[in-house]
């Protein structure tokens, strides 16, 4: 069985929660405080964020970090 890369499932899930917020990707950048292309290249699955901007996000959308971990 092949396994998703993390990287793919976090930005995935990190979508999913955002637009359930009804966020855009420049809101949720913003509130955030990181830049809307690296949160969009974060959803796409093509960046690998650090441990800080996990939780920069998960502060963001008002969960837990280890939420963003959760199938």
């Amino acid at each position: 069985m092949h396994r998703m890369r993390w990287e793919v499932v976090i930005g995935r899930k990190i979508r999913e929660l955002r637009k359930a917020r009804a966020l855009s990707q420049e809101g949720l950048a913003h509130d955030a405080g990181i830049a809307m292309r690296y949160l969009a290249g974060i959803e796409r699955g093509e960046e690998n964020p650090s441990l800080s901007v996990l939780v920069k996000l998960s502060t963001a959308l008002g969960i837990q970090p280890g939420a963003l971990f959760e199938d």
